[in-house]
């Protein structure tokens, strides 16, 4: 099973390695969920993970706020991708959804292909979207090549725990053409209770080790 350690620093980088986290999903300002790291934290990261076999996925996120971008922000989130997959990061976790609160597939798709050889994930951001079209959503990502989901499997004001039979659907829905990747309140206390009700093959946490 793969543990992916949600980090902003280097202190908390270390401790997710010295811990046994597989993978880190490196930010900045987790206190409003989570943005863009830079350049200089970015390189950094990568080389300690990869000194240990830790893979590192990179947030690419303007602001906090909504995830409905304008055409700047768009831009911002591309650029950085370009910038950043030079430093042979593993994934880019980004998330855009448009007024309706659905995924917006143009922008989705831009960045997914700017993504070039780098796994792209798809975050919290598909929460938001009306549960009744979720499967077609999560069809979509696995149709253009999205690797995980990460996803609370509900409203984010709701327990993780509450959320185990959607979370359950999108996994027997993906039918393991995309990594489906619980996240949002698990840590290494309570992650076993969630792995009794379904397996997970990947988890994500600030507090998962």
């Amino acid at each position: 099973m793969i543990k992916e350690s949600c980090v902003e620093t280097i202190e908390q980088i270390n401790h997710a390695i010295k811990n046994g986290a597989n993978r880190i999903e490196l930010c900045d300002n987790l206190s409003v969920g989570g943005t863009t790291p830079s350049y200089g934290m970015v390189k950094i990261a990568t080389e300690l993970c990869h000194q240990n076999d830790v893979q590192v996925a990179v947030m690419i996120r303007p602001r906090g706020g909504d995830f409905n971008y304008d055409y700047f922000e768009y831009e911002v989130m591309r650029q950085d991708i370009i910038q950043l997959k030079t430093l042979n990061v593993d994934a880019f976790v980004f998330g855009c959804l448009d007024e309706n609160e659905q995924l917006d597939e143009w922008k989705m798709d831009a960045l997914k292909e700017t993504c070039g050889d780098t796994h792209a994930v798809c975050h919290m951001a598909f929460d938001l979207i009306n549960p009744y079209i979720q499967l077609k959503s999560l069809d979509w990502l696995i149709d253009h090549g999205f690797e995980r989901l990460l996803t609370h499997g509900g409203p984010s004001d709701q327990s993780v725990f509450d959320n185990v039979f959607h979370l359950g659907k999108l996994l027997m829905h993906s039918k393991g053409n995309i990594t489906i990747m619980p996240g949002g309140g698990l840590n290494k206390d309570n992650l076993q209770t969630l792995l009794n009700d379904i397996p997970f093959d990947e988890v994500h946490g600030t507090k998962i080790v």
